[in-house]
């Protein structure tokens, strides 16, 4: 009753055609995919962490254990970052799109 109600409220409010809905939501679709593969790339380019060895022998205080954010580890933790946070505005956008 209520799913009625709220589809003919939203068919008297003049918004965006079904087909532009559509195709937003398609392209917001297909650059989440794309993001998310980057992501799973970007994730599995990454070396992984071995914080506890480094305690056990002292290692921590070296010259790269410093500096890691200047390397390619802080780059790819950038990027997966940004691509996290562009995968999460895209699946905003589309859901406002799809309920409008």
């Amino acid at each position: 009753m209520l799913d009625l109600m709220n589809l003919s409220f939203l068919a008297a409010i003049p918004g965006i055609l079904q087909e532009t809905r559509e195709a937003v939501l398609m392209a917001f679709t297909i650059l989440m995919v794309i993001a998310c593969v980057a992501i799973i790339v970007v994730i599995m380019m990454q070396k992984g962490t071995n914080d506890n060895v480094g305690v056990i022998s002292g290692a921590s205080d070296t010259f790269y254990g410093k500096n890691k954010e200047r390397n390619r580890e802080g780059v790819l933790k950038k990027i997966t970052l940004g691509l996290f946070i562009f995968i999460i505005i895209c699946a905003i956008i589309a859901f406002v799109v799809g309920i409008a």
